[in-house]
């Protein structure tokens, strides 16, 4: 049985990060298992890892679907690759708000304030325009840089003029922690073209560590257990041994592990006969991802935007629905174009074209929850994804808010000129409730940003996974370190605070 220190779980936006950071004590023994390919260097990394103005979907993915809906079933992509997402997605790199941070605090989680994880904030990053300037820092692992005006497409500037005309405020910075507005949007890349993901960032400078051991296209089975410890893990049949485990598989693969593994909701586990280590009903439980929707038109000829960045301006701004808005909470886009091979079928079916462009809205603070859970104990059956969309009722007029946001901002004058027509929603549908209604449930779809389903918490919440150095309830030398231990959802797209989670928890780690 090889042996190690430290193995690490899925290297993706938290693992490759968990990974480099625990290796750097030679001493520590690290291995990293990822169930999809690794790539060394920048030669043999495929060109559409490297592609940042497009996302892959396909190539690198782990194939799942999730149920959206009752009746909605919907492509889930989910990188398999190290870097996870952060090697497939579109490289938005924007931080949650200091309230975003402050609740998981107030949660029980004082280690996790604004105050405590700004600076990991500042140090994970590489600000290539504000790194000498108050919040930032340059030399950090995470290169970020934000569009040029001579960059913009004609569709982002129109954009852009149309949110300052509707008296939006230009933002310059949208990591400034009292930003609100519109502006360009930070990126993970050093220049206009090449995507950065945490896997070049962190695993690449640290490839020639003797005491790192990258074990790329291996599925972990499960965590091995005794006596209520970890002692290591069941890999494509074989086991090997660790002083700690740390999962690290996101908010998907890391919950349907832990079920695997017995630590979850106890009857449902013996019901997969699987036996029970830990009776943790949290685990899989209390899924947010944001939900999108848009107005899109299609395109004319000249104007199918291929080759273009999907965007480059953003506007973020606070709802108006109910009264739980919180600053930030509602995102519009320019999109320059939006491939319906992978997106938005009902759009596919109407649209008669192979693309679309438009306003896209993502509702950061969605009310509704899902679930993550297996339906069998065979490591080889994907686990089961509930997103939950639209079971709270509160969604629909936050929705419907950014529908019609949608609406007037596509709406300019020089947006509509690059289109032949709106499709699928009319300006009737604005002002009827049912006709709105079954246009939310027809057009929303997932932004593909999940968390939750291990959430962190102290041990007297029945619904807590991890405590707040993200160590397992009940079971010793276990670990969760990704998007599913964040207890409330962030105002921005999660890949800064995934980094940031590993960096902290690997700090955290360094000292036991």
């Amino acid at each position: 049985m090889r042996r190690f220190d430290d193995i690490v779980v899925g290297a993706g936006g938290a693992g490759a990060v968990l990974a480099a950071r625990l290796s750097e004590e030679g001493g520590r023994r690290v291995a990293l298992i990822e169930a999809g390919p690794h790539y060394g260097d920048t030669a043999a990394t495929p060109a559409d890892l490297l592609d940042g103005n497009a996302m892959s979907l396909v190539q690198h993915s782990w194939g799942l679907t999730a149920a959206l809906t009752a009746r909605r079933r919907v492509p889930f992509p989910q990188g398999k690759v190290t870097g996870g997402s952060s090697a497939v997605g579109n490289t938005v790199a924007i931080r949650g708000t200091p309230a975003d941070y402050d609740e998981w605090a107030a949660l029980g989680n004082p280690l996790w304030s604004w105050e405590q994880t700004l600076p990991t904030l500042t140090a994970l990053e590489d600000d290539l325009d504000y790194g000498d300037r108050e919040f930032h820092a340059a030399g950090g692992p995470i290169p970020i840089r934000r569009w040029r005006a001579h960059e913009l497409t004609p569709l982002q500037q129109a954009f852009l003029d149309g949110c300052t005309a509707a008296g939006h405020s230009y933002v310059a910075d949208h990591n400034h922690p009292a930003s609100s507005g519109v502006g360009a949007i930070p990126s993970t890349r050093r220049d206009a073209s090449v995507r950065v993901s945490t896997a070049m960032a962190y695993l690449w400078p640290a490839r020639d560590r003797s005491n790192l051991e990258i074990i790329p296209g291996c599925r972990v089975d499960r965590v091995l257990m005794r006596d209520q410890q970890a002692v290591g893990v069941v890999v494509d049949g074989e086991e090997l041994s660790a002083r700690r485990v740390i999962l690290a598989a996101g908010a998907i693969g890391s919950p349907a592990l832990l079920w695997r593994s017995g630590v979850g909701p106890a009857d449902e586990l013996r019901r997969l006969g699987i036996g029970v280590h830990a009776d943790l009903p949290g685990v899989g439980a209390g899924l947010i991802d944001q939900p999108r929707i848009g107005v899109f038109l299609s395109p004319k000829p000249d104007a199918a935007g291929e080759g273009a960045p999907t965007g480059q301006i953003v506007l973020r701004t606070t709802s108006s629905s109910g009264s739980t808005s919180r600053f930030n909470d509602m995102y519009y886009a320019m999109v320059n174009r939006f491939d319906l091979t992978h997106h938005f079928p009902k759009l596919r079916e109407v649209a008669g074209a192979r693309s679309v462009f438009g306003v896209m809205a993502v509702a950061r603070r969605p009310h509704s929850r899902g679930r993550v859970f297996l339906e069998s104990a065979d490591p080889s059956t994907p686990p089961r994804i509930d997103l939950g969309y639209l079971t709270d009722e509160r969604d629909y007029p936050l929705l419907a808010e950014a529908v019609r946001g949608c609406w007037d901002l596509a709406h300019s004058p020089k947006i509509l000129d690059q289109g032949q027509e709106v499709v699928l929603v009319e300006q009737k549908t604005l002002s009827d409730e049912e006709l709105m209604r079954n246009y939310i449930d027809d057009a929303v779809d997932s932004a593909y940003n999940p968390v939750g389903t291990a959430r962190m918490g102290p041990e007297s919440d029945e619904t807590a996974v991890v405590d707040q150095r993200c160590a397992v309830h009940g079971v010793g030398g276990l670990y969760v370190a990704d998007a599913s231990v964040m207890p409330a959802m962030v105002c921005a797209n999660t890949l800064l605070s995934v980094v940031m989670i590993a960096e902290r928890a690997a700090g955290f780690l360094a000292c036991r």
